[in-house]
């Protein structure tokens, strides 16, 4: 998976938190590819329990999407992290998927326009 995000035309930006050179959190986007989605996706964002507020999390969102429209997947059973995002001035779409290679993961569609 990592050498597909970092290689080719639409590599991933990838970002990184560490705390004194041990890594904590990381963030990731890009750009959709059929045309039909937002401008940008959020394919992942990750920090450590340990570093939960202490504003990681939204510096790695910053550095990953700035302001500019987008679309991303999250956990349907994710409070914590839909409301996150739902100050970050994203929305249900309405659309939900389920990840078979995950346990059957529920996962639920938010997108943020352009601002």
């Amino acid at each position: 998976m990592w050498r597909h995000l970092l290689a080719g035309p639409h590599a991933a930006r990838q970002f990184v938190a560490d705390d004194g050179g041990k890594l904590v959190g990381f963030a990731g986007s890009l750009p959709a590819e059929d045309g039909v989605r937002e401008q940008t996706e959020l394919w992942g964002i990750y920090v450590l329990a340990s570093h939960h507020g202490r504003g990681l999390g939204q510096a790695l969102l910053d550095a990953a999407l700035g302001n500019e429209p987008a679309g991303l997947w999250v956990a349907e059973e994710n409070p914590r992290a839909q409301a996150f995002y739902r100050r970050n001035g994203f929305a249900f779409t309405g659309a939900r998927d389920t990840i078979d290679d995950w346990e059957g993961l529920a996962e639920v569609r938010m997108a943020r326009p352009a601002a």
